[in-house]
């Protein structure tokens, strides 16, 4: 029992499959006990406080040796203003001064100007020129739209941290989870398009529209049983019940992108959970929500943020998708990027094709991705260091 091998079709089972997909919509509903709903936008109340609450939760200590990093040596010594959108966690955590107090040592002349009320300004600050870099989440297709539209050539993009193992907002990485009871401890990357995703036309890369496989497929790759990922007994023809983050989520988005090829497909029943505000004007997570879901229900499996661990719920360890180990999620796999689901926050800026990066910028991007500017991020302890390789790779994005 959970090998992960898939049990042989036969007759029965092939009809039983047909009452599967009905039955996956008999998934049990979000508990009653679940706080009222205000009917308020989050967005209107002490979000700050909410993400500082729960940002104090988890986080390292360890400190990886960064020596094999570049050092920040100073190209030119410059003057003026770097004006930096975008990500409210740098201001909600310590990362951005840091950074700011580091990097001014080194260029005394350049003053870091931050406006961070939220990764959705960061692109369109960029797009409308009030910006010279912005930091954010992975860039939507809105946010690439936008950009295209008034430069007509690509936006630049610089990965800066890897998400976090086990902090709430600071991109933490994908866990997929399953009920406690339930025996299964591994799952593969194409497993969990098969048990998310549907039949589909195509999906994105950025802001690009592709049709060949594995962008597109059929229904032929499905899994909506537990005998398909090789339970047997009398799970074996129960159906997977799935849920998630609400698909108006970023990180919906993003988790389609990298599990479902970036084709939005999710399956029949997902069940979609998002963060609302009670009567007393508290934030109830959706994660904690979700928790309460997946321990309700054995035949769930969901994909969650490190908020929805707890009583009755397991996280499964993760297959690439070239194959490979099953890797569980701990904070080196996280930090070396062996866990399939790890997270990345980037810089993001305008530059033209065949030209130099402005030199301010240039200076601030060389001075994040050396070894001064990943110990800032290690001193902190949310979001990850960038391994040596990984730095090799965005530096030749910025030559």
């Amino acid at each position: 029992m959970g090998d992960n091998s898939p049990l042989p079709m036969t007759a029965s089972r092939a009809l039983s499959l047909v009452f599967v997909a009905a039955a996956a919509w008999a998934a049990p509903l979000a508990s009653a006990d679940e706080p009222a709903n205000a009917g308020l936008s989050i967005w209107t109340q002490n979000v700050t406080a909410f993400r500082k609450e729960h940002g104090s939760v988890g986080g390292y200590t360890k400190g990886w040796d960064l020596s094999d990093l570049p050092p920040y040596v100073p190209k030119q010594q410059l003057s003026g203003t770097l004006r930096v959108w975008g990500n409210n966690y740098l201001k909600d955590g310590y990362l951005g001064g840091y950074w700011q107090e580091a990097f001014k040592k080194f260029q005394p002349g350049i003053t870091i100007e931050y406006h961070l009320p939220t990764s959705g300004i960061g692109i369109p600050a960029l797009a409308c020129g009030v910006s010279d870099v912005s930091m954010s989440r992975v860039a939507t297709i809105m946010d690439l739209l936008t950009f295209e539209q008034v430069f007509r050539h690509s936006i630049t993009e610089v990965t800066a941290v890897t998400g976090s193992y086990d902090v709430y907002g600071w991109l933490p990485a994908f866990i997929i989870v399953v009920n406690s009871e339930n025996p299964l401890a591994k799952i593969s990357m194409k497993q969990i398009d098969g048990v998310f995703g549907g039949a589909r036309m195509g999906g994105y890369v950025g802001s690009v529209w592709h049709t060949e496989y594995p962008y597109s497929r059929g229904p032929e790759e499905n899994i909506r049983t537990w005998g398909q990922l090789g339970l047997t007994g009398d799970w074996a023809d129960q159906p997977i019940h799935v849920g998630g983050q609400s698909m108006r989520g970023n990180q919906t988005t993003n988790f389609s992108s990298v599990v479902l090829h970036g084709s939005d497909q999710f399956r029949e029943g997902y069940q979609s959970y998002a963060n609302y505000i009670s009567p007393d004007h508290k934030i109830v997570s959706w994660s904690v929500q979700a928790q309460h879901a997946i321990a309700h229900d054995k035949y769930a499996m969901f994909w969650v943020s490190p908020q929805a661990l707890g009583p009755g719920v397991k996280e499964l360890a993760v297959q690439g998708p070239e194959g490979g180990p099953y890797v569980p999620r701990t904070l080196e796999t996280v930090h070396d990027r062996s866990y399939p689901l790890a997270e990345e926050c980037y810089f993001y800026l305008n530059r033209d094709p065949g030209q130099p990066v402005e030199p301010k910028v240039a200076e601030f991007l060389h001075f994040i991705l050396s070894r001064e500017g990943q110990e800032c991020v290690q001193r902190e302890g949310r979001y990850l260091p960038l391994t040596a390789a990984i730095v090799q790779q965005q530096l030749k994005k910025i030559e």
